[in-house]
Parts: C-alpha cells; structure tokens; sequence
C-alpha cells in the first residue's frame, strides 16, 4: 500500500481514496465472504466498508493503519449484515478451488473452513482471520482492534489448540 496515497486520502483527496480503497477491495470481499457465504451479500458488506471507510477516513490517525481499518470495517460490515438477516448459507457456495485442487480436496477444505468459522467465537474468528488471511502481526491485530498484544496473542493460541484438538466446542 502506498503510504503517500494514504496520506491524501485522509487529507481528503477523493480520488486517492477510491484508489487505495480499490488496492484492498479484493481482500475485503474475501474477509466478506468468510462471514456471509453469499456473493451478493460479500459485494453489500464491501459497498457498505466503502461508504464507512470513505465516511470515516479523516479520523484514521496513521496512513500506514489503513489497510487493518478497512479490513476490521469489513468485518464490522458484515457482522451487521448477519444481524439483520440472521441467516445461514450454506457452503456449497463457496468457491477455494485455483483449477489445481481435486473436487475431494475442494469439498475438505471448505468442510474446514466451515467448522473453523462457524465454531470459533468472534473474537477468535476475527484474529485469525486478520493474522491468515490478511497477513497482519500481531502488533497490527493489536492496534487494529485496538486490544493489548498479550490478548491477541492468548487468543490467536486459543484458537489454534482447540483447532489442533478438535475441541470446536
């Protein structure tokens, strides 16, 4: 991510916005996805992190925070959604295969994911999440959800044993 482009985005240069907003949009709708399971609902939660993020870029203290903002946005985003339509998908939807997985290996790893996200609590969900899929330290996670780095640390390791034990109780 471009630090300077950042920077005028937050100055108010609408354009520098929509550009860095364009540079995440793809990670945000795979956070989306995780959550809702629906494509439709995906795009919804992005527009609407969209409009937040775009709302609310003034008040983001670093340039170099963009990136974990947005992302928490989303998933922000998309908790709301699930609230309101308090619904299920189910994960035929999901699509993880590059054209180099077998439809067995496909039909695992979404078998996965689905216990991964649907058993942990949300706190737990979301530092995975951050940590896997978007590739954030911990420090990042730290700041970005604004939680001492212990926490998040106590919590990535809670949720990596009870997926080592099977305990997705």
């Amino acid at each position: 991510m471009d630090k300077t482009l950042a920077e005028r985005a937050i100055s108010g240069d609408r354009a520098a916005f929509a550009e860095l907003f364009e540079s995440v949009s793809q990670e945000l709708y795979s956070v989306a996805f995780i959550y809702l399971r629906n494509e439709e609902d995906a795009r919804d939660a992005v527009q609407e992190t969209a409009y937040r993020c775009c709302r609310g870029i003034k008040k983001l203290r670093s340039a170099e925070y963009f990136r974990s903002w947005a992302v928490r946005t989303a998933i922000n985003s998309s908790l709301d959604i699930l609230r309101k339509r308090r619904k299920t998908v189910p994960l035929d939807d999901i699509s993880l295969s590059d054209g180099a997985s077998s439809p067995e290996e496909v039909a695992e790893a979404k078998e996965l994911l689905g216990l991964i996200m649907d058993r942990l609590n949300e706190r737990e969900k979301k530092t995975v999440l951050l940590r896997h899929l978007c590739g954030l330290s911990l420090e990042e996670i730290a700041k970005a959800e604004k939680m001492p780095l212990s926490t998040v640390k106590s919590t990535l390791y809670r949720a990596v044993e009870k997926l080592k034990k099977g305990d997705l109780s």
